[in-house]
């Protein structure tokens, strides 16, 4: 009985390990802190995505959480605020070590009802430039942080918003959890017909 129980144990664990790399639950890169080209404004924090690849929507941006700080200014922006958001439009690429916006590209977020947000608009011709908006809107407190002349790094035309902070941790993929249960199942079958063969025999 004690085997019988290991066994199924064993074959269930291998069976949902599954083959290959298991599918990842999203993706965070820290926001590139240019501070040479930021008068002065410092960005620290994240941006997560639901895994990697070429995106034209913002759907594909799960969370973020950063801070725009200059001297005794502070500005959170995070997706668990409440009325915050996002925009985007162009072309978001994401690899497994850099999130970048593709030329002629615009990523805006927003924090709440005050509208403050910060905002990358990469657009090589006329220049691009970032904007972070520390008061209200209506009185048009909002700074320039930087300009497609200045910004670093871009690569071959695309601003690089940010580097891998980590990969994303394991989930178990619903058809090799199907495929899991169906082999436990067989297994079971088969204990269980050697045990009536068993008692038969005796």
């Amino acid at each position: 009985m004690a085997f019988r129980t290991w066994a199924i144990g064993a074959l269930a664990a291998l069976a949902l390990a599954g083959p290959g790399v298991p599918a990842l639950a999203g993706i965070a890169y820290n926001v590139t802190n240019d501070t040479a080209n930021q008068n002065g404004w410092s960005l620290a924090g994240t941006i997560t995505l639901s895994g990697t690849g070429s995106f034209t929507n913002a759907s594909a941006i799960t969370a973020w959480d950063f801070t725009a700080s200059k001297n005794s200014t502070s500005n959170r922006y995070t997706s668990t605020a409440s009325g915050a958001g996002k925009s985007f439009s162009g072309t978001l690429g994401a690899t497994s070590t850099v999130l970048s916006l593709s030329d002629n590209s615009n990523l805006t977020f927003f924090q709440d009802s005050s509208n403050r947000y910060v905002n990358w608009y990469n657009n090589s011709d006329p220049a691009g430039m970032g904007y972070f908006l520390t008061q209200n809107q209506a009185v048009w407190g909002n700074n320039i942080l930087w300009d497609t002349t200045a910004f670093s790094p871009i690569i071959g035309g695309a601003w690089t918003l940010g580097t891998a902070a980590s990969s994303g941790v394991p989930e178990i993929d619903p058809a090799m959890g199907s495929s899991a249960l169906s082999l436990v199942a067989g297994v079971l079958a088969m204990i269980e017909q050697r045990r009536r063969r068993a008692a038969l025999v005796a």
